[in-house]
């Protein structure tokens, strides 16, 4: 017998304890050279759960949150420390630094966002915040800082005066829309609040300042007699199809016991330029209104006759998911399978089909004519798919499977 296992039985203290030294050893290995990020950054959390007592460890879980050459690894880590270790000497300055200098900016959000969450009691904590939400350079930086000065301090955050500011001066778009969001929430009951909300709904430069004031106006102060008229304004005539769309989310979300605010937004589905906002009242129309007597029909309509793509499919969609008792939704959704020119529309189809006609008895001959006559690649693979998962003889998936081989 071998001298290594009379000397090491099972059990034996030594022989675990080498078999523990190789397990880390190894483990380290993979948190550093392995070539795929999601190992190192498994490899660094099973360290981190395993060896959390551990002073190397500790060392080498802050040299990769550094070092690591992936976003998504630096990030992971910088959440253990702050999580495990924000007491030790040089958590702290670590997460400040990688606030500021990580070449990434999802990793800069999450150092801040850990910042406030876990130091939020530290005394430099809310000024450092504060001047970073001003004069920081990097506009994720600004934002960050604001959201989290709101959700962490609220009102007590900073003064009137300095979030107005923010609304006025600061140059990025995106960061304003987050001021926005801010004074609207604490301040509203200010005069010259509103006023400036609704001066930016109306006339900031960047469509997201201008979505964000809308939906501040209609959450605080929709009782005003301007509010409704200004939304319904701004719905048709802004330049922007996502403030338009997000003034209609907004009608429907506030005023949809409002009969005309229906009406509006059926004219909105037929009539807006562009297919982003018809799809959006589309959606609102299934959702909200189901059962209004023309729903139903111009849903349908706008399933075959609108001139996107993704308003019919979207359309289509949705009849799918309120109506699919009705007969005409499955005749429609043949219909669409066979004629219609989009092959997203037509992918969308076969999909519905086999997931909510899965039983009726021409689904399946229907999807098999597809998989097996259909000129367009992607809807015949689709079908193929739909077969192959959906259906268990075994006979019909052996037959279909090959075609995707």
């Amino acid at each position: 017998m071998p001298e290594n296992v009379m000397s090491h039985p099972p059990g034996d203290p030594e022989e675990e304890e080498a078999i523990s030294f190789r397990f880390l050893e190894l483990l380290k290995d993979r948190a550093v050279k392995d070539n795929n990020y999601a190992v190192r950054r498994e490899a660094l959390l099973t360290l981190v759960k395993e060896y959390s007592d551990s002073e190397d460890i500790f060392e080498l879980i802050k040299e990769r949150a550094v070092k690591d050459s992936h976003y998504s690894v630096r990030k992971t880590v910088l959440q253990e420390m702050a999580r495990l270790w924000k007491e030790r000497p040089g958590t702290l300055s670590l997460v400040r630094e990688m606030a500021l200098e990580d070449f990434n900016y999802e990793v800069r959000r999450a150092a801040i966002k850990e910042l406030a969450e876990n130091w939020k009691h530290a005394p430099e904590t809310l000024e450092l915040l504060r001047d970073w939400a001003e004069n920081s350079k990097d506009k994720f930086v600004r934002s960050t800082a604001l959201q989290e000065l709101s959700r962490c301090w609220g009102k007590n955050c900073c003064s009137l005066d300095f979030i107005i500011r923010r609304v006025v001066e600061e140059k990025d778009g995106f960061v304003r829309a987050v001021a926005i969001q801010s004074v609207a929430k604490y301040w509203s009951k200010e005069p010259e609040v509103l006023q400036l909300v609704r001066d930016k709904a109306l006339n900031d430069e960047h469509y997201s300042v201008r979505s964000e004031a809308l939906q501040a106006l209609a959450e605080k102060w929709p009782c005003k007699d301007e509010i409704l008229p200004l939304i319904k304004e701004r719905a048709v005539k802004d330049d922007h199809y996502s403030v338009r769309g997000a003034a209609l989310q907004e009608l429907a979300n506030g005023w949809r016991n409002d009969p005309e605010i229906l009406e509006f937004i059926r004219d909105r589905c037929i009539h807006d330029e562009d297919n982003m906002v018809r799809g959006t009242a589309v959606a609102l129309l299934a959702f909200l209104w189901p059962e209004e007597p023309g729903t139903f029909e111009l849903i349908m309509e706008k399933a075959v006759s609108d001139e996107h793509y993704s308003v019919r499919k979207n359309a289509m969609e949705e009849l799918a998911k309120v109506w699919h008792e009705k007969p005409e939704t499955l005749g429609l959704i043949r219909d669409r399978l066979l004629n219609d020119e989009d092959n997203f529309v037509r992918i969308t189809a076969v999909q519905e089909l086999a997931k909510i006609w899965h039983a009726d008895k021409g689904t399946l001959p229907l999807i098999k004519e597809i998989a097996l006559k259909e000129k367009d690649e992607f809807v015949r693979d689709a079908a193929v798919r739909e077969i192959i998962d959906g259906w268990q003889d075994e006979a019909v998936k052996n037959k279909f499977l090959k075609r995707l081989v």
